[in-house]
């Protein structure tokens, strides 16, 4: 006799799998940025501090809920790593308006995954819920300080957003090996 855990803890344990997993792409990315970033943009540099130190702390309070729900790390987080440099840097060779793009496109992928979350941790596992909807909040603030500062008609800068949000929904469900795509999918069921 097997003691498999039932539905919403599979779910559970997914969804702090792939969110743990993100914010370490997060951090990956963040730091390629800052590496790569011309030094004259000050205010853009002090704001992707404090940008990476809120993504370090997301993926420390994942980190933390993982032990009590049983859940574990993603196998392929060197993919997250190596994804979230390669996206970093490739988006801070593009100087100021590249390292927007990339965060505008990253966070609205984010923000879309956490609201599917939040409704169903809600009912599940309010702590959890709590956890990821305080995390929610930091990330939409990353997504308004981009989007705030970019012109939102450019044909060129939608094209470049939308090849962001296609690679940062690849690499997640490359990593998951297309956990993403069912867990999104059981959200919704669950709902």
């Amino acid at each position: 006799m097997t003691n498999q855990p039932d539905e919403a803890t599979r779910l559970i344990r997914r969804i702090l799998r792939v969110n743990h997993a993100g914010e370490h792409g997060a951090v990956s990315i963040y730091q390629a940025q800052l590496r790569g970033l011309n030094k004259a943009d000050g205010e853009l540099g002090a704001w992707l501090n404090e940008t990476l130190d809120h993504e370090l702390r997301h993926r420390t309070a994942f980190q933390d809920a993982m032990p009590q729900r049983g859940a574990k790390p993603c196998r392929a987080l060197v993919i997250w790593k190596s994804g979230g440099s390669l996206l970093g840097w490739l988006s801070s060779a593009f100087g100021r308006v590249g390292v927007l793009v990339c965060t505008q496109a990253v966070e609205e992928t984010v923000h879309r995954h956490l609201l599917e979350q939040i409704s169903f941790l809600d009912r599940a596992d309010p702590e959890l819920a709590d956890i990821v909807r305080d995390i929610l909040k930091e990330e939409v603030d990353h997504l308004v300080y981009a989007r705030d500062r970019l012109p939102q008609r450019s044909l060129v800068l939608r094209m470049a957003r939308a090849l962001v949000s296609l690679a940062t929904e690849t690499l997640i469900a490359i990593s998951t090996r297309g956990d993403s795509f069912r867990l999104r999918h059981d959200l919704k069921d669950a709902a």
